[in-house]
């Protein structure tokens, strides 16, 4: 697997523990996912071009900086799930535009449908995009994703995927198709089942976050 990088601290560890219990509740599932999703945001703003800069400190010291235009980052989350993490990265990034990926599932299939595409067409104005997901799964979803992204002109060296769990058949099927997409997981799980499910990850995001 390449161009994976998996976080690795202790309070993340916790935050997975609490998205993973079954009793956790509606209110307690959003605040870990939200907090998940600052760690996971930075690590994966961590390779965002930072401009030079100048600043006269209250000792009236000029010190040369750096600093980010975070207007030229494009978050895409897909619905409904990734919208758990917006509110995370907006708070790193808070004048970073926002484009929805609407995706739907067949579950008899598994294959990947799309419903909504609010991608903006002047894909030379951003630095970055920031695809999010919870769950990297089989990888259709994202693939969909993907193509819907490239399809508008972003290169996919400056699209990075943004999840919480993912099992190594989504990770490989990204290698595969998109090689220079990045990742950025909160934990790898053991598989999927044979209905597509991360095992043992959480359920279903979008229902824990919005319907139950």
């Amino acid at each position: 697997m390449r161009n994976v990088t998996v976080l690795k601290h202790p309070v993340v560890s916790d935050r997975l523990t609490t998205l993973r219990h079954k009793d956790t509740q509606i209110e307690l599932f959003r605040r870990a996912l939200r907090e998940l999703g600052f760690f996971l945001a930075m690590e994966a703003t961590s390779r965002l071009p930072a401009i030079k800069s100048k600043v006269i400190t209250p000792l009236g010291i000029e010190v040369e900086t750096e600093e980010l235009d975070s207007a030229r980052v494009l978050l895409a989350p897909i619905l409904r799930a990734g919208l758990g993490f917006v509110e995370s990265f907006l708070e790193l990034v808070p004048r970073a535009k926002i484009a929805h990926i609407g995706i739907s599932r067949d579950h008899d299939t598994l294959q990947a449908m799309s419903y909504l595409n609010s991608l903006p067409s002047n894909h030379d104005y951003f630095d970055m995009v920031f695809m999010l997901d919870p769950m990297l799964a089989t990888g259709n979803s994202a693939v969909k994703a993907l193509e819907m992204l490239t399809g508008k002109g972003f290169s996919p060296d400056k699209i990075i995927l943004v999840c919480a769990f993912a099992v190594k058949e989504g990770i490989l099927q990204i290698n595969e198709k998109f090689p220079l997409v990045r990742i950025v997981a909160a934990t790898l799980d053991w598989n999927l089942n044979d209905v597509g499910y991360i095992v043992p990850g959480l359920g279903d995001a979008g229902d824990r976050l919005f319907l139950i």
